[in-house]
């Protein structure tokens, strides 16, 4: 009987993996098509953009980092013309333990040790865990780091959500973006997988992260 249980339950490990792995695949598909309609969208062609990674920037001293998955890669544009003085990595299907690699990747620069206050964008493609925020907050030591919660209707969203509110209690310097707070009830912000904000979502999403720097004194 224990070795059925025992099949029984790595069976379901291998579902769960596999649903994650078919729902991380398929926002990364999602992503592709949605910043073609990103820059139809747009009112300006700047905006949107249509390639899977964005390293971009347009002052010799950046003041915030903004590290990001497809949402801010999409908008890199937008974003760029609402925060003139950050510089924007953003990769298509970037999850939280990837982040923390690239972060310590750019801190071998010295304009990005530099950078005072570093926006996370991370845990719509994946699961969070206490260590990876660990991991994160080393490298980050003093700045401020405002974490953008996701609005991802997908089996880990709750699980990112609990981790998000830990590191919050236990990081002084990390403060909450609510996203999915806002987004709720809002449907006709995103893009057929309820995942990628429109030209209307983006809109109300880089104004609350624009609203929660400047209430932080950013």
């Amino acid at each position: 009987m224990k070795w059925k249980i025992a099949v029984f339950l790595a069976g379901m490990a291998g579902i769960c993996s596999f649903s994650h792995a078919f729902a991380e695949r398929y926002l990364d598909y999602a992503a592709k098509l949605d910043a073609q309609q990103d820059i139809t969208a747009a009112p300006l062609s700047g905006y949107a953009w249509d390639h899977s990674y964005c390293l971009r920037y347009q002052v010799n001293h950046p003041n915030l980092l903004i590290l990001g998955d497809s949402i801010f890669d999409g908008w890199s544009g937008y974003l760029l013309h609402v925060f003139p003085s950050a510089f924007i990595d953003a990769r298509v299907g970037r999850q939280f333990s990837a982040g923390v690699l690239d972060y310590k990747s750019l801190l071998q620069y010295k304009g990005v040790q530099q950078i005072p206050v570093v926006v996370l964008e991370l845990g719509t493609n994946g699961p969070v865990t206490k260590q990876q925020v660990q991991e994160f907050m080393a490298l980050a030591g003093n700045r401020s780091v405002y974490w953008i919660t996701p609005s991802v209707p997908r089996p880990w969203q709750q699980e990112v959500l609990s981790v998000a509110h830990w590191s919050k209690g236990r990081y002084p310097n990390i403060h909450l973006v609510s996203w999915h707070h806002l987004a709720s009830g809002h449907p006709n912000w995103f893009w057929g997988d309820q995942v990628h904000p429109n030209w209307y979502g983006i809109q109300h999403l880089v104004g609350l992260l624009k609203d929660s720097l400047e209430g932080n004194g950013k």
